[in-house]
């Protein structure tokens, strides 16, 4: 008992600690806090409470972390009915309550209720034709109503993990494969970057309309001489939330044209709607922006020199290595959802058949780990799947409506996820299968659901296996930069390649001129110096405003700094050099030792490595 306890303050603690990563769930009220917080420790706790529930059932062996059979039933109770509640009804309250764009409390709620309510009347429309079809089958009564909502949200929660899982189960694998290799990583990186600068600047597209009206409001009803404007809180609230460099741009390009947004125009309706598409938009800008810095950081760190050979050998080989094992282990994972609940099925082989039932503590560490890595595979897919892009997890600074949003679909997978996984083998005797297993297996119908709905999970593999999403894409003319597979030498991939360099290059030397410290100084001229730094940096922007969409062969535009010409011969070298605040050093260092990336189209040594590339 105490060790099952010490094992849940664990992982209560490593639940915290992974919502603190990514949005500071401190600073917020506890009706925020904890959902968030029981939303990650509910699927994370099953996968201590699901082997050992099964192990101490079907194992020979005495199971040291076993507990009493009403005690495991409970928790399975809590466990289920606090997830239900979470995931159907308070995130999404919570999640539309932050996403509204009314100010007062009350406001909110309503706003919040009302947008609820909507997905609600279609649930209860499914959940009519559920009754209709249980009163023509079996009846209907209270038991049968209740079953029949445990069901049709098992069937829905099942059908969204299994298709997300299928996906991980491919992308965990290759994915690390891809990083075996810092030339294949590198080609990876940089095609993923265009795509990234493209939404990135869409997004700054869509999120300047909105910063362009809150200036207008701000200029125009948040002086001395406007008293008792009610908006005016809100209108300072929304501009202090404006990143600088963003507001800087939008005022000097589009402050100066005369639109005026009158007075009877500001209405509750108006800022509702504007507050709540500024707070989506800036999300997105900070989402995308985050992405963005991070895969240029990461092309940096590929390309600086290697100063321990060691590491530089071994990374490679453990991803390789690690990614056969992934491999081998989603391989067993599918077969055994399409020969579920027979001898046939692999995980039942290694957890039964191979003898590991005689030693229970082997065979509660082998569910787990089988256990742990479904659920891993489900859950990286929410954010690798093209169609979830409209939500991004940005380490600190993410928004409580994605917050709301990824805790409520982890909470939503964990249970299906959990009978899933048992019903992979023939010996399913465990208290879980007693309870929920008699809740879902109703009729005919939801039975056919539950046993072929595991098998379908092929269709998702065999989509993200073969590329098949992106084929689509390219005849019907939705592809994207990084979706283009094509083996000929004459691919625009390496002209998008070049060009993703060149906006590498771009960053580190806008970086260069934030970071570089400088003396103004010149034959006691400060004001001349300056006034020249400036209007080299707005020119440098202007033309790459104009070139941002340009794909070229071009070298970049060489960066002139103090009459001289800073020379971008390495990536790192240069970065570094640049936050050292080393100021001639680029100028006079023209070498770099570190063997740079190159392009090989038409063979060479990297023909294998841009085999094994999955764009």
């Amino acid at each position: 008992m105490w060790a099952t306890f010490i094992i849940y303050i664990l992982i209560l603690l490593s639940s915290v600690a992974g919502i603190n990563y990514h949005i500071n769930v401190f600073k917020y009220p506890a009706y925020l806090t904890v959902p968030l917080t029981l939303a990650v420790f509910i699927p994370l706790s099953l996968i201590y409470l699901l082997p050992m529930d099964w192990t101490q059932k079907t194992s020979e062996g005495d199971l040291w972390l076993s507990l009493p059979d009403n005690v495991i039933l409970n928790i399975w109770k809590a466990n289920y009915w606090i997830t239900f509640g979470l995931t159907w009804f308070l995130l999404p309250m919570l999640q539309e309550f932050y996403r509204s764009g009314y100010s007062s409390t009350w406001g909110k709620i309503t706003d919040a209720f009302k947008e609820n309510l909507k997905f609600q009347a279609m649930m209860l429309g499914v959940s009519l034709l559920g009754m209709l079809y249980l009163m023509f089958e079996a009846g209907l009564s209270f038991n049968h109503l209740k079953l029949m909502v445990i069901a049709l949200a098992h069937i829905y929660s099942l059908i969204l993990a299994t298709w997300l899982m299928g996906h991980g189960l491919i992308s965990i694998p290759r994915n690390c494969w891809i990083r075996g290799s810092a030339a294949s990583e590198l080609h990876h990186n940089y095609l993923r970057l265009l795509r990234l600068s493209e939404d990135l600047e869409d997004t700054k597209v869509s999120f300047k309309d909105d910063v362009l009206q809150v200036l207008r409001l701000k200029l125009n009803f948040t002086s001395d001489a406007v008293e008792d404007f009610e908006f005016r809180d809100v209108i300072l609230g929304m501009y202090s939330k404006i990143p600088e460099d963003i507001r800087d741009q939008v005022e000097r390009q589009y402050l100066h044209d005369n639109t005026i947004i009158e007075r009877d125009q500001v209405t509750p309706s108006y800022m509702s709607k504007l507050q709540s598409g500024f707070n989506i938009d800036l999300h997105k800008y900070v989402g995308y922006e985050s992405a963005f810095n991070s895969l240029v950081l990461r092309i940096i760190e590929l390309e600086q020199p290697k100063t321990n050979e060691f590491k530089t050998w071994i990374r490679p080989v453990a991803n390789r290595v690690g990614a056969v094992v992934l491999a081998l282990v989603s391989f067993i994972i599918l077969e055994s959802e399409f020969f579920h609940s027979t001898k046939l099925s692999l995980l039942n082989v290694t957890i039964f058949t191979s003898g590991a039932y005689k030693h229970s503590m082997l065979q509660f560490l082998l569910a787990a780990a089988f256990f742990a890595y479904m659920l891993f595979a489900a859950l990286s897919s929410l954010t690798q799947l093209k169609i979830f892009n409209m939500y991004h997890l940005v380490p600190r600074n993410s928004d409580p409506v994605l917050a709301c949003w990824y805790t409520m679909y982890t909470a939503r997978m964990a249970i299906p996820l959990s009978y899933n996984f048992i019903t992979l083998a023939v010996d399913r005797t465990c208290i879980f299968e007693a309870w929920y297993g008699q809740s879902i297996n109703l009729t005919g119908l939801f039975n056919l659901l539950n046993n072929w709905i595991p098998r379908l999970i092929l269709v998702p593999v065999f989509l993200a296996m073969f590329h098949v999403y992106d084929k689509l894409k390219r005849k019907i003319g939705w592809a994207n930069f990084d979706d283009d597979e094509d083996e000929d030498a004459n691919d625009p991939r390496f002209s998008k390649i070049a060009e993703a360099k060149r906006i590498v290059h771009r960053e580190i030397s806008r970086r260069e001129l934030q970071l570089r410290p400088f003396h103004l100084t010149n034959n006691g001229n400060t004001h001349e110096d300056l006034a020249n730094l400036n209007y080299e940096r707005n020119r440098r922007e202007f033309h790459d405003s104009l070139s941002s969409n340009r794909i070229d062969h071009e070298e970049p535009e060489p960066v002139i700094y103090g009459g001289s010409v800073v020379k971008l011969a390495g990536l790192w070298s240069t970065f570094k050099d640049s936050i050292n605040g080393w100021r001639n050093s680029t100028t006079n260092n023209n070498t770099n030792t570190n063997r740079p990336y190159r392009d090989n189209p038409v063979g060479g040594d990297d023909d294998e490595e841009e085999e094994n590339l999955v764009l």
